[in-house]
């Protein structure tokens, strides 16, 4: 048997696909929000002298590099990956819900839940406005520095309050002690008593129902600090809590031995707690949100403008053109000039490119979403990123670079140009409708239904056929989910 052939039979070829320097920065600089280019241009500036902000800077305005300077040194190509590129596109949201957490609690929290800085015309003004902007975030404190700050003053055996803050360093985001007694215990060097002295200790602070395991106990906290421990309300959390999470109202009422109006009054009640003790200290400050372009209507279409970042426009200081046509100045700093230029010129480049990418890929959804731009939402029709990559001659995945984290205002809101991207169906009559817009069709027949008759899967996707949309049950019962509507036993009212 010959090795070496058997060898060569099993070897495989391929073909490794290596970006360059300038085609990663492009890439990079695609992907960025616009919210975020700010930052990366002020990180550029600080490494480039010859860079600068100049707010009122043309398109064409940006240097041109003097004779002696190699120009072609900037062509680029194109800096969009290869099909088979290593850069692959971000994959989908995890789901965020804590795999723990069962599908009771979240239904009892469904049931328990029921400006910008003024604009300038002085480019001086920039940094101030960038002061602005600093100035407005809010300095958030933490619920662990809260519960730190209340365990500071207790008075308790430093065993105890080494596994309080081992508690506090437990919690997840909603408050809850997603930790184990044992292991705090272990942890420590103490022993279990301890540490579940330490646990009623973190749960006796602020917010009320704070360090809870679970949301019966994070409810029963809270009905304790209000000083009903013996009550109708308790009885129903502690002995009927399962009952109340599937709607079994009526088994319920015939159990405590109360009528509709009663118990629906203490459900009232347990709607007063909070299943989410963390959010008291939550600020819910709004994100900035940057829109890359703005849609107008123009006569009988609609046209796509771009959005001037507010920092201003990116361009190569004349003063270190002079400079490097001076004959004077020495041979390295002349070679350390043109760098800085080159590397300067291939970012504003970089930049434009981003621009005309993003601006192409806008103007196809408007072409494609004309009866949204005039309707909103509802008139909402399927469109691909393949679809999209297609006619631009782009690939998928530049795209879904392109328009991540992207925002457009239209004339009816802004939206994530993500937003626009969904498979669909095709009605009876032959037109295309989106699944976002079979959602709020869903989310319309539930609002309008019966309370105590409420909507099965089955009847929405008959309604949907009514409407010459052939949509499966399961269909809609997945859409029902991502709208976060319970099912028809858990709407269902008595």
């Amino acid at each position: 048997m010959d090795i070496s052939n058997s060898l060569s039979q099993q070897q495989e070829q391929k073909q490794n696909m290596t970006l360059a320097p300038q085609q990663l920065a492009s890439l990079n600089l695609l992907t960025q929000p616009a919210v975020d280019l700010e930052n990366k241009i002020e990180e550029e500036m600080a490494r480039n002298p010859v860079l600068e902000l100049n707010e009122y800077a043309a398109v064409d305005e940006t240097y041109d590099a003097p004779d002696d300077l190699n120009a072609d040194d900037m062509e680029t190509g194109d800096t969009l990956p290869p099909e088979d590129s290593p850069y692959d596109s971000p994959s989908p949201e995890e789901n965020m819900m804590d795999p723990n957490r069962e599908d009771y609690e979240e239904h009892l929290d469904r049931v328990l839940e029921s400006p910008e800085p003024e604009k300038q015309d002085n480019s001086d003004d920039l940094e101030s406005r960038r002061q602005y902007m600093f100035d407005s975030i809010v300095a958030e404190t933490s619920l662990q520095e809260s519960l730190l700050e209340q365990l500071r003053f207790a008075e308790i055996p430093p065993d105890v309050r080494e596994c309080a803050e081992y508690v506090i360093g437990s919690l997840d985001e909603e408050g809850y002690f997603k930790g184990s007694l044992p292991d705090a215990a272990q942890s420590v060097g103490t022993s279990l008593e301890t540490a579940e002295k330490a646990l009623a200790l973190v749960q006796s602070f602020d917010p009320p129902g704070i360090a809870a395991r679970d949301l019966k106990e994070c409810l029963l906290l809270q009905l304790d600090r209000s000083g009903k421990t013996d009550s109708a309300l308790r009885t129903l959390i502690c002995e009927h809590f399962d009952e109340l999470a599937h709607n079994k109202l009526p088994q319920i009422a015939k159990a405590m031995k109360l009528d509709m109006e009663q118990l629906n009054a203490l459900i009232a009640e347990l709607r007063l707690l909070n299943p989410h003790p963390a959010s008291s200290l939550e600020h819910h400050n709004e994100p900035y949100i940057l829109p890359e372009v703005t849609v107008v209507p123009e006569g009988d279409s609609y046209v796509v403008v771009d959005i001037d970042p507010p920092y201003g426009r990116l361009t190569i200081s004349r003063s270190y053109q002079k400079m490097l046509e001076n004959p004077a100045l020495a041979a390295e700093d002349k070679a350390y000039l043109r760098a800085k230029i080159d590397s300067g010129k291939a970012l504003i480049h970089s930049l434009e490119l981003r621009k005309t990418t993003i601006h192409r890929i806008a103007e196809m959804i408007v072409s494609n979403q004309y009866d949204f731009m005039k309707y909103g939402p509802k008139a909402l029709k399927p469109m691909t990123m393949r679809q999209v990559a297609d006619k631009l001659g782009l690939h998928e995945t530049t795209v879904s670079r392109a328009v991540s984290g992207k925002y457009m205002m239209t004339p009816v809101g802004l939206f994530e140009f993500r937003f626009f991207f969904s498979g669909g169906f095709q009605s009876g009559e032959g037109e295309e409708v989106s699944a976002h817009a079979i959602r709020n069709m869903i989310r319309d027949f539930v609002a309008s239904e019966d309370s105590a008759k409420p909507l099965s899967d089955s009847k929405l996707a008959d309604m949907l056929r009514e409407h010459g949309l052939d949509v499966a049950r399961r269909t809609v019962a997945k859409y029902r989910e991502e709208l976060s509507i319970p099912s028809s036993q858990l709407r269902k009212a008595y």
